[in-house]
């Protein structure tokens, strides 16, 4: 192929086959077989990196790197915290993150944070998926009830502080 249709050709796959963005895109030769040492190259560079264990600690530290590179974005009045992510599992690599307010992160984060963590572990050639799990607020819902010695002693501190500001 000539320089314009090679490039042609590059341009069409690349348009075709952009969902696959975390894999390495290699041009061999069926006349001359070159360039098939370099797509095996790849392919064990993707087994390994889809069988990689990460450590919990370090994969949390790097969460925390790219949380104060970029922050999540605000979902109404309150930003989501993240706190830590272990991994969970293997084959591709899958990332658990936990926090609160997870619900709202929005799909552009959720790349951000694949293509960070790819970039810091070096998982060139295999997908990465970001799982969050979000922690409820325990006492969401439930009204508080005083036992009658806190009743009492709530009615006496509002009392005393209408006595105090000179309130009847």
């Amino acid at each position: 192929l000539d320089d314009y249709q090679r490039e042609c050709i590059k341009g069409e796959l690349n348009r075709k086959l952009h969902f696959l963005g975390f894999a390495k895109l290699h041009y061999i030769s069926a006349l001359k077989g070159s360039g098939v040492a370099n797509v095996l190259k790849s392919v064990n560079q993707a087994h390994k990196a889809a069988m990689t264990k990460i450590a919990t600690p370090k994969l949390t530290r790097a969460l925390k790197l790219a949380t104060e590179k970029q922050a999540p974005p605000r979902s109404g009045r309150f930003r989501p915290h993240i706190r830590a992510a272990p991994q969970g599992g293997s084959n591709p690599p899958l990332i658990v993150i936990h926090g609160s307010g997870l619900d709202a992160v929005p799909a552009s984060y959720t790349r951000y944070l694949e293509r960070s963590f790819c970039d810091m572990f070096n998982l060139k050639g295999t997908p990465m998926r970001i799982q969050y799990n979000t922690t409820e607020n325990p006492f969401e819902g439930k009204k508080t009830v005083l036992s009658e010695a806190d009743e009492r002693r709530a009615h006496r501190a509002r009392i005393r502080g209408r006595k105090k500001y000179g309130k009847k």
